[in-house]
C-alpha cells in the first residue's frame, strides 16, 4: 500500500445516474483501475486537515476521499452515579464527511477516524485499520471500488488493531463458503497490517515536522 503525494482535491457534488451500467460477466472481470485482485489502491493520509478541530485527518484511497474531525474531550452531560473513588465522564464527538465516494467508503472512514483520534491526543489501545474485500465469482478483490461493490456476490470488512493482532469488527454480507471466507479474512488482515504501518508513518512524520 503506497502513499500518494499531491495537493488535496476539491470536493464534488454527486449527480444521479441517468442509466444503469451493463453487468460484466464475472468470469471475465478485470479491475477497471488496472489493479491486481489482491492489490490495494494507492493511499494518501495526512493529519491536521481541520484547524478548528481538536484532531482531524484526511484520507484518499484511489477516488475515495474522506475527512474526519474530532471535537473534545469535553464533560459528559450524562448523569453520573456517586462514586467513593471519583470518576470523570467525558464525551468525544467524531464527524466524518465523504468528499467523494469511490468504493470501500466505510473502511476508509474508520481508518481515517483512527488517525483523527490520535491527532487529537485521545489515548488509544492501538490504531485501528479497516479493509474490505468483495467476492466476484471465484475471485476475491481487496479494497474494491464502487463498480466492483455493485457487482459483487458478497462483501467482507474487517477492522483490527494491527499491533495487537486483534479484530475489533467483522461485517459479512452475501453467501460465502468456509474456505473462501477464511481466505478473505486472511487477505484483509494482511492488508490491515500494511495499512497500520502507513498510518503510524503518517503520525511519525507529523512529530518529526514539529521537532524541526
Amino acid at each position: 500500500m503506497a502513499s500518494k503525494t499531491g495537493s488535496t482535491p476539491a470536493t464534488y457534488s454527486p449527480s444521479p445516474a441517468t442509466h444503469k451500467k451493463k453487468r460484466i460477466p464475472i468470469a471475465d472481470w478485470v479491475c477497471p483501475d488496472n489493479r491486481g485482485f489482491y492489490q490495494c489502491r494507492p493511499a494518501y493520509l495526512r493529519t491536521g486537515a481541520v484547524s478548528t478541530a481538536a484532531g482531524s485527518a484526511y484520507a484518499e484511497f484511489g477516488n475515495t476521499k474522506v475527512i474526519v474531525s474530532v471535537f473534545g474531550p469535553r464533560e459528559s452531560k450524562k448523569a453520573m452515579m456517586y462514586s467513593d473513588t471519583g470518576r470523570l465522564n467525558c464525551d468525544v464527538d467524531v464527524f466524518a464527511v465523504v468528499l467523494e465516494s469511490g468504493g470501500s467508503d466505510l473502511p476508509v472512514v474508520i481508518s481515517c477516524a483512527s488517525l483523527a483520534l490520535a491527532d487529537a491526543g485521545i489515548l488509544l489501545y492501538d490504531l485501528f485499520a479497516s479493509v474490505s474485500v468483495s467476492c466476484l465469482g471465484k475471485d476475491l478483490v481487496i479494497d474494491p471500488i464502487s463498480e466492483e461493490e455493485s457487482y459483487n456476490d458478497g462483501s467482507l470488512m474487517i477492522t483490527c488493531m494491527p499491533s495487537r493482532n486483534q479484530v475489533t469488527q467483522l461485517i459479512v454480507d452475501g453467501e460465502w463458503s468456509t474456505p473462501k471466507i477464511h481466505d478473505a479474512m486472511e487477505l484483509c488482515l494482511g492488508a490491515c497490517s500494511k495499512l497500520g504501518k502507513v498510518m503510524r508513518s503518517c503520525l511519525k512524520d507529523v512529530v518529526t515536522d514539529l521537532k524541526e
